[in-house]
């Protein structure tokens, strides 16, 4: 068995990869909350895993924290995946290759995967569109503030706006939840209808110019915690894939690994099992807009 882990700035998602079954995805919050709490959770799950592929987008410290458990509880490397300018069938379209977020890079490689030319929208603390080809050439993209940012953002440097819409039950945050027509009835519902609103139009303009670059077809596939309520503001078709970055890491976890890679520095016991284990997950149903 290989575990995979997404780790995001707010969440840490895994599954594991089972000869040829992916894993339901499961989750925890990391953010706000004491390490020992979350490490607790997440390794009490009785793994016996050959290998461990992490993407995280999370910062150093929380790499130190899950290679040292990683070594402590299996005697494994953990290996931290990176972009890279090649990988999947996916060409890279930045310069710089590991510049472009891992994150990203596996939500485009899984998206492929499934799709072959596909607008790939990754809808968490901040928004993400990428897009890739039928040919596998990633074509770019963007980067939005999320909901809640952008949200936060304006409440905290506008008191009058702030102050009406804290007056009345439930606020701004709340009412993102639900907010799916356009013109709200007070403050509170009209900074969340304000800024799902914003996201969706430019999500519907991206998936627009992505089926015009990719010769008139792309799936447009969204993941994230914000996924769904995205969904509902858009009126472009999409699909919802909520492990579309723990399906690139399968992709990548049967790839061979070159020496001197970032997954390479995996123990020898690790590099002997996942030769025989390797694989990639089987699709899965998504959720469609009519």
């Amino acid at each position: 068995m290989i575990l995979l882990l997404d780790v995001g700035n707010t969440r840490i998602k895994w599954a594991q990869l089972v000869d040829t079954e992916l894993t339901p995805q499961q989750a925890l919050l990391h953010q706000g909350v004491s390490a020992r709490e979350w490490l607790d959770k997440l390794f009490r799950e009785r793994f016996r895993p050959t290998r461990v592929l992490v993407a995280s987008v999370a910062g150093a410290e929380m790499t130190d924290v899950l290679r040292a458990e990683s070594e402590r509880k299996w005697q494994i490397a953990a290996e931290f995946v990176a972009s890279s300018a090649v990988a999947g069938g996916v060409t890279n379209a930045y310069a710089e290759a590991t510049a472009l977020g891992v994150d990203r890079w596996l939500a485009v490689i899984a998206g492929h995967q499934l799709a072959g030319a596909a607008c790939v929208i990754d809808a968490g603390t901040a928004v993400t569109v990428d897009v890739v080809n039928a040919r596998g050439l990633h074509l770019g993209g963007l980067i939005i503030p999320g909901i809640e940012m952008m949200m936060s953002s304006l409440l905290d440097r506008t008191s009058e706006i702030a102050q009406k819409a804290r007056k009345r039950p439930g606020n701004a945050r709340t009412d993102a939840t639900t907010a799916v027509q356009m013109f709200a009835t007070n403050t509170g519902a009209a900074v969340a209808n304000g800024a799902l609103v914003t996201l969706a139009a430019a999500a519907d303009r991206a998936a627009g110019e992505a089926v015009r670059q990719c010769g008139g077809s792309a799936r447009v596939l969204l993941t994230g915690g914000d996924a769904e309520r995205l969904a509902r503001a858009m009126q472009t078709k999409c699909e919802i894939v909520s492990d579309l970055v723990l399906r690139g890491l399968a992709v990548l976890a049967r790839e061979p690994r070159a020496a001197g890679s970032p997954a390479s520095g995996a123990s020898a016991r690790s590099r002997a099992a996942s030769r025989a284990s390797s694989t990639v997950p089987r699709r899965s149903s998504y959720n469609r807009r009519p």
